[in-house]
């Protein structure tokens, strides 16, 4: 408690002597620029006024002017107001090695004691990214660094972030409570490559097997059993014929009978039926060998079902052989 009022009464003090040491060095450049002196007189009256944002608005307007080390210590003082306290860091540090306009012995001894009480409240990170081409943002802008590479934070929470194309973006929250050297490390890692899915060839609708000739009725195999079997049956209904005919010539001449006269023959119309029957049959089974004789023939052939014939193409199907000829 004791240590906390000693303190603030020195502060007030520092303060209050700052500003009568701020006044007398400034105001006793008469030889300056009209302008320059004009700016630097409305600076002085804003900080007599405690409008230390306003102030410290001229004070720069002065110092760009003619840079000096007594406007430097003027921004500085009134950064340290603002509660700025990098900003016056920054520069009560350069006031004290600026030559122009040096600082008196006084001056100096001021601007190095609100110098180290700015460093109370000030932070500085070392920061080191990988890779090191890295982009860094302090709290969403480009990073400030001093010369020297370091970053000054002042009070509170702030936020780094790293992010390079093709790296996965790092965000590294930071508290700062002052007065402290830290080191800090940012590694990237590089992001998943995600492996494109093939492109699947368009497909390709491939023509239609040629479609396999329809086969009617028998093989060549079958046709020709077919014809041996017609002409077994043509050779069966010869026999017949034969024999029905003999019968019909025997009732037409018929023998003489054992006691000397004529045989009868009572089944005369019933003979020339089977005869007549026989016949048909033998011609009916010989013209069915033979067609089916050339329908296994044709059917034989290996490089197609059709087959020409004097300049017909045939055909086999179930009824007989369909031909037709082009013109």
């Amino acid at each position: 408690m004791v240590r906390n009022i000693v303190f603030t009464v020195s502060l007030i003090s520092v303060l209050t002597i700052s500003a009568a040491h701020t006044r007398a060095a400034e105001e006793s450049s008469s030889g300056d620029d009209p302008k320059y002196r004009a700016t630097l007189k409305e600076a002085l009256a804003e900080y007599d006024a405690n409008h230390f944002e306003e102030a410290r608005i001229l004070f720069r307007k002065a110092h760009e002017l003619n840079p000096n080390a007594r406007t430097l210590r003027s921004i500085g003082m009134a950064s340290f107001e603002l509660r700025d306290y990098v900003a016056a860091l920054r520069a009560l540090t350069a006031a004290l090695t600026e030559t122009r306009k040096a600082l008196n012995a006084e001056q100096r001894a001021h601007a190095q004691g609100l110098l180290e009480k700015s460093r109370m409240f000030v932070d500085v990170y070392t920061l080191k990214v990988t890779p090191g081409d890295a982009r860094v943002l302090l709290d969403g802008r480009p990073v400030d660094q001093e010369p020297d590479g370091t970053i000054l934070l002042g009070f509170g929470n702030h936020t780094f972030e790293a992010s390079k194309p093709g790296y996965a973006t790092r965000a590294l929250p930071v508290n700062v409570r002052g007065g402290e050297h830290k080191d800090l490390a940012m590694t990237l890692e590089r992001k998943a490559v995600a492996l494109a899915a093939p492109i699947a060839p368009a497909a390709t609708i491939a023509a239609p097997p040629p479609a396999a000739p329809v086969k009617h009725g028998f093989t060549s195999t079958g046709w020709f059993l077919g014809a041996g079997g017609a002409a077994l049956v043509s050779a069966g209904a010869g026999v017949g014929w034969w024999y029905e005919n003999r019968e019909v010539t025997n009732c037409n001449n018929p023998p003489p009978a054992a006691n000397g006269g004529p045989q009868k023959c009572d089944n005369k119309s019933t003979v020339l039926l089977l005869r007549n029957l026989s016949v048909g049959g033998t011609i009916a089974a010989g013209a069915a060998a033979v067609t089916m004789a050339i329908l296994g023939v044709v059917t034989h052939q290996p490089a197609s079902d059709q087959v020409a014939l004097g300049g017909l193409v045939c055909t086999p199907t179930l009824s007989g052989v369909w031909c037709q000829r082009s013109f």
